[in-house]
């Protein structure tokens, strides 16, 4: 009787509970993840002031992650105690997707504050290693990623400008990360100085043919010439406009999945086979 009471007064979580069994035994899960899924069915909801403080302490780093992704997706993102948290993470946690889910968060909130946490880990060997991690790939493509977002959302100050403009060339020439290149190509088309295009004219030599799409996208819209990834065009053109009138022009309306697939390809085949050299 006790136990049949003890169902009673339980009835519906332990139909919930029944219910939820049922369709991971259906579902084929095995005994590790009925565990988890049990855990996370009733581990306690913690605001984000609590994620926070798990995300920069727990030793799991899963655990961190978890914590600092529910901190980023939380809405609170641009309270100052978020901003300080992040980018704690972002400099110098030692798991990089953990980083990573910190500087997507700090991208979300479009402060200027996340622009100097960029540039700091685009530029860490100019920092000590106290005050920012050595990067590897991931970071910094998210890196590098996040400072062209902040720029085509207009959150760089004009005294952040010149820096953002010297780390995506320097990024674009010398990462050898080619998502690294391709994002800071995409961010220098928010750069309407002559060393932008100059940097972005270097890059249709490069090896990779996405960086050079990257590229000639930017030059286009730097420009608003339609050269595609001729190098040679675009030299020929520069001699033509010595001093260039350069602006941040609005990227191009959205194509559809078959005139992008016909432009790339025509853009594959440009660069693959150029036509007669400019004289």
């Amino acid at each position: 009787m006790h136990t049949l009471a003890r169902f009673r007064l339980c009835g519906s979580a332990g139909t919930r509970l029944h219910a939820t069994l049922l369709c991971a035994l259906a579902a084929g899960c095995n005994t590790a993840d009925l565990d988890v899924g049990f855990r996370k069915l009733f581990e306690p909801q913690r605001t984000p002031q609590q994620n926070m403080v798990i995300a920069v302490s727990d030793p799991d780093p899963d655990v961190r992650r978890d914590a600092a992704a529910k901190l980023a997706a939380s809405g609170q993102v641009t309270q100052e105690w978020a901003v300080n948290g992040l980018t704690a993470i972002a400099l110098l946690e030692a798991n990089p997707q953990t980083r990573c889910v910190a500087i997507r968060g700090l991208a979300a909130g479009r402060d200027p504050r996340a622009v100097d946490v960029m540039l700091k880990i685009l530029n860490h060997t100019r920092h000590p290693p106290r005050e920012v991690r050595a990067p590897g790939e991931l970071v910094r493509w998210d890196a590098a990623l996040a400072l062209a977002e902040l720029s085509e959302a207009r959150v760089v100050t004009p005294e952040q400008a010149d820096a953002v403009r010297e780390t995506l060339l320097e990024r674009l020439r010398n990462d050898a990360d080619r998502h690294v290149r391709i994002a800071a190509a995409r961010g220098l088309a928010c750069c309407p100085q002559r060393d932008a295009v100059d940097g972005l004219m270097r890059a249709l030599a490069d090896d990779d043919f996405a960086v050079v799409a990257a590229a000639t996208r930017s030059l286009e819209r730097l420009t608003g010439a339609r050269l595609g990834s001729d190098a040679q065009a675009w030299a020929h053109w520069l001699a033509e406009h010595p001093s260039p009138e350069l602006s941040v022009r609005p990227p191009p309306a959205r194509q559809t999945w078959w005139q992008r697939m016909g432009q790339g390809t025509r853009d594959l085949f440009g660069w693959l086979f150029p036509g007669p050299k400019a004289r």
